[in-house]
C-alpha cells in the first residue's frame, strides 16, 4: 500500500512538474531528462573540484537508460 501511495504521489508531482515548467504531460523523454538533470547536478556537489577546472560538466555526464 506504502509502495503504490508514493508511485501515485511521485506520479503526480511530476505531473505538476512538467505542466508547470514545459507546459506538456509527462513523458518518458521528459522524466530521463529530469532524472539526468538530478544525477549530474548530484555528481556536481560530490565533485566540486571537478566543476572549477572544467573537467566534468552536466552536458558530458549522462547516465544510462
Amino acid at each position: 500500500m506504502i509502495q503504490m501511495l508514493a508511485g501515485l504521489i511521485t506520479y503526480l508531482l511530476l505531473a505538476i512538474y512538467c505542466h508547470e515548467q514545459h507546459g506538456e504531460p509527462i513523458s518518458i523523454q521528459r522524466v530521463r531528462q529530469l532524472r539526468n538533470q538530478i544525477l549530474n547536478e548530484s555528481r556536481m556537489e560530490q565533485h566540486p573540484s571537478q566543476n572549477l577546472q572544467g573537467e566534468c560538466s552536466a552536458e558530458t555526464i549522462h547516465a544510462s537508460p
